[in-house]
């Protein structure tokens, strides 16, 4: 060995790669061939252990003054694949520059081992570890390699006395490093694309564990730690099973990437779906089965990792007397948590695993549960069983959590993971850890659930109303906010089994409403918002909502103005508990506008009159001509625009923008160019704001492509367009955009830029057809959707409404129009919704003359084409 190392030729160290490939080689076979993960991950260790201590003992004798040490993972034991291999090579001071261990290092190196390595006298490692938390913790799991034994003794005594760190000091540093990790992750154990290791809930938090239980208690033996009573079986069952299904899927990960990976992007998930034989069914994905395997897992391990660090901040933060205050006869509050009395508590009184959740939710200054109190939960969980279900006092405490003043959504999420809704409710316990495998769900259905609830009680409070006004004036008509909540809590609970969600909710609702009690009305209403708890937000995004027909429908359907309030608020709490980034101004004014109108509608077939949006409209109509005629301009010359325009300009309940645009289509001087006009539109309260873009210009081929291509460009988004063109061949094109952050344009030099850039678009279009040019992010490229397009036979009009459902992507829009101008299809209006990584688009179209498609063969030929067409572009720039 030491010919073979002294001097390194080519093919020796070639030699060297060849018995590590083969190792490395033998391990993969191993794992992908069902071998427990544990075992090749300290088999690997082991290997690697005796390949260093093979090299190490070429250059050095056991009795010289330096030593050679495993630390952090590779200390504990645990080498994945492509693991960092930490060394600490110890040395007398005398020797810290010796040749030698360069030699070593640079061959490792050469080796293409992932090594990290420091060089430090025992007095560098004492003064590292007592500044440096990350330095203290690497060195406790050192494992002694090869080298002076007495080396490793001094180290061993100089990192023993607590003057470096106490447990105390220790503990709290540790758990402050914790929390500030999972403030970085959003402190959620299920991020669509998660990592692995650093995730609350991953490997990171059982790596927690180890440290502090190594430090205070000698050990990181699981079966030690149960036999000293940190953990219970059933803990330590559940960490052992977590901490094994993380391994396995961060070895799958290292072999997948051929590197060190901890991010499980997307499509890591399929693969390792794939791999781990999970396979698709009528209601999940394989890869949605694999996920909801690993947050169940991640949310169990966080679940056993707070209750340590709960026992931990009680025994070694605060030890000692502890003020009690009885609350009753089985709890009772010590140290600012509550607790249960005695350990019978639960077994005597099963209704006591919800009483005190509800005592936590009536009471602000209990700062949570005790650890013991917590594991009394999970040994007694057997106790909800059916007759727990029926139990009709049960019912009226879970009412009365959902009446509670205090942090209503933290209880149920604690009762989530202690175990308790998943049980009470099984409908429930089948969703927990449920995720789509999208852009646009990013929480799983358990964890979006009791967010729509956080969003429903913060439509309550005064601090947030601001951001919500048109919802504030339904809430007066919110009698019982519980079954707001009951309606919240079911909305998406049908997920997952195949068919449609809300049908399915809707009986789960209406059998746990009439197990608790409920009347027969209140049953009814809480049936109903969860069958249609898309209804309102479908409506408003994907209907005509000036309509009187989409308005008379949609009253008729909800009835009421109470149950019109419940359902306005549940689906502003769903969409902004779905997905943060869905909530615009755009949206936002949608919504208003419907719920108003619909409400309108409601009050005056109560009242025993009808007002319509046709009588609006004939109102703005002759308020906007009453204001131009005193701006000079005669009703003759006012109706040829609007009927040019085929009254396309007053389709706005906005009387000054009629205005603002017929006054400038007037004095306009087209042979100079196309008028582009900029201005807000703003719902009746704040937050109801988008931009509208108006184009008025003469006709000609791709006009519209080449609008939406240049507003892709300026990364806008366009989220409606109207298109009309006159008898006299000027085209009326009006977008409503908003900016990459889904706000309107505020400052006028933007709006003037994009004026100015829309109408050279205009006036010298692009020959090129290269719509889908600017680049795609990861995320998307890793959702290509086949187009699936539809169109329906003319309406009364003679318009028939396309949809298109595809995957998103840059310049999609323009290549639509570009379609539509080769079909010899005429565009009238766009409404453009994107979902994560699809667009919900619909078009609607006629013929190029304006007559309707009524020939069955040209309908398949449009869809047929748009089909072809979109698929093709987007797997050139997958």
């Amino acid at each position: 060995m030491k010919n073979l190392i002294g001097e390194s030729p080519d093919q020796q160290v070639s030699a060297l790669k060849a018995r590590i490939g083969r190792v490395d080689h033998g391990l993969a076979n191993r794992f992908w061939n069902g071998e427990d993960t544990g075992h090749l991950i300290r088999s690997r260790s082991k290997f690697v252990d005796g390949f260093l201590t093979e090299i190490w003992q070429s250059w050095f004798d056991p009795e010289e003054h330096v030593a050679l040490f495993a630390v952090g993972g590779y200390g504990r034991g645990e080498l994945h694949p492509h693991s960092d291999i930490d060394l600490l090579v110890l040395v007398f001071e005398g020797t810290r520059q010796d040749e030698r261990i360069a030699k070593f290092v640079r061959l490792l190196w050469d080796l293409n081992l992932v090594i990290g390595h420091s060089v430090r006298t025992v007095a560098d490692c004492k003064r590292e570890a007592k500044s440096d938390l990350t330095v203290m913790t690497s060195l406790m799991e050192r494992r002694h390699i090869a080298g002076s034994n007495k080396l490793a003794e001094q180290l061993s005594h100089a990192l023993a006395s607590k003057k470096i760190w106490s447990n105390k000091s220790f503990f709290e540093a540790k758990r402050k490093e914790q929390d500030a990790r999972h403030v970085q992750w959003g402190d959620i154990e299920y991020g669509l694309e998660p990592d692995v290791k650093h995730s609350p809930g991953g490997l990171r938090d059982v790596q927690t564990i180890g440290w502090i239980t190594k430090r205070h208690y000698q050990t990181d033996s699981i079966d030690r730690l149960r036999e000293i009573g940190i953990l219970t079986q059933q803990e330590c069952d559940t960490f052992t099973a977590g901490r094994l299904f993380l391994w396995r899927v961060r070895f799958a990960l290292h072999l997948l990437a051929g590197r060190k990976q901890d991010h499980l992007a997307f499509h890591r998930q399929r693969q390792i779906a794939e791999k781990f034989s999970y396979t698709d069914s009528d209601g999940l994905l394989a890869v949605e089965k694999f996920m909801r395997d690993y947050y169940r897992h991640v949310l169990e391990l966080r679940e056993v990792n707070d209750i340590l660090i709960q026992n931990f901040n009680e025994t070694i933060l605060h030890r000692g007397h502890k003020t009690i205050q009885k609350i009753n006869e089985r709890f009772q509050v010590h140290g600012g948590y509550i607790e249960a009395v005695h350990d019978q508590v639960f077994a005597q009184s099963p209704y006591a695993l919800m009483e005190i959740f509800v005592i936590l939710a009536n009471n602000e200054e209990i700062a949570g549960v005790r650890a013991s109190t917590i594991r009394l939960i999970r040994e007694n969980l057997y106790l909800i069983d059916k007759d727990f279900r029926e139990n009709r006092r049960i019912g009226e405490l879970f009412l009365e959590l959902l009446r509670s003043p205090y942090t209503l959504a933290s209880h149920l999420t604690r009762m989530r993971r202690y175990g308790i809704l998943g049980r009470y409710i099984p409908a429930f316990g089948r969703v927990i850890g449920q995720m789509q495998h999208d852009l646009f769900h990013i929480y799983t259905v358990d964890a979006h659930t009791i967010m729509t609830i956080r969003h429903m009680r913060r439509l309550f409070m005064p601090r947030y109303r601001t951001e919500f006004p048109f919802v504030v004036e339904a809430l007066q008509h919110i009698a019982k906010v519980e079954l707001l909540f009951l309606a919240g809590f079911f909305h998406d609970i049908g997920k997952g089994r195949g068919g449609d969600h809300s049908e399915l909710g809707s009986t789960d609702a209406k059998e746990f409403c009439q197990k608790l009690g409920l009347t027969l009305e209140d049953t009814a209403l809480v049936e109903w918002l969860v069958r249609h708890h898309l209804t309102l937000s479908t409506t408003a995004q994907r209907e005509d909502i000036d309509d009187p027909d989409v308005i008379e429908k949609f009253a008729a359907l909800v009835g009421t103005e109470s149950r019109l309030s419940y359902l306005v608020a549940l689906t502003v709490a769903d969409i902004n508990a779905t997905n943060p980034s869905l909530w615009n101004g755009w949206r936002a004014s949608l919504i208003g506008k419907l719920y108003r109108s619909a409400r309108q509608y409601i009050r005056a077939k109560q009242a025993g009159r009808r007002v319509t949006p046709h009588q609006q409209t004939h109102e703005i109509q002759q308020s906007a001509q009453t204001l131009l005629e005193k701006k000079g301009l005669d009703s003759k010359t006012t109706r040829q625009i609007w009927e040019d325009s085929h009254n396309t300009l007053i389709s706005t309940q906005d009387p000054e923008r009629v205005v603002a645009i017929t006054w400038a289509i007037h004095n306009h001087d087209f042979v100079s160019g196309p008028l582009v006009l900029a201005h807000d539109v703003l719902g009746e309260t704040k937050g109801e704001e988008a931009t509208e873009l108006f184009v008025c210009a003469q006709d000609r081929p791709l006009l519209f492509a080449s609008c939406v291509s240049l507003l892709d460009q300026m990364h806008l988004q366009v989220l409606n367009a109207r298109i009309e063109t006159g008898n006299s061949q000027m085209c009326y094109d009006s977008f409503i955009v908003l900016d990459v952050n889904g706000d309107r344009l505020v400052e006028d030099a933007v709006k003037r830029r994009v004026c100015e850039k829309l109408r050279n678009a205009i006036q010298h279009p692009i020959k090129q057809r290269r719509w889908l040019h600017r680049r795609v992010s990861r995320q998307l490229t890793q959702f290509v959707r086949p187009a699936t397009v539809s169109l329906t036979k003319p309406n009364a009009e003679g318009r028939s409404t396309l949809e298109l459902v595809v995957s998103d992507r840059p310049g999609l829009l323009a290549l639509v129009g570009e379609i539509f101008v080769d079909l010899g299809v005429e565009l009238h209006e766009a409404r453009i919704a994107t979902l994560g990584e699809r667009v919900e688009d619909l078009f609607e179209i006629s013929s190029a003359n304006g007559q309707p498609i009524h020939e069955s063969e040209r309908m398949q030929t449009i869809v047929d084409t748009l089909t072809t067409r979109i698929d093709a572009a987007i797997e050139q720039v997958a």
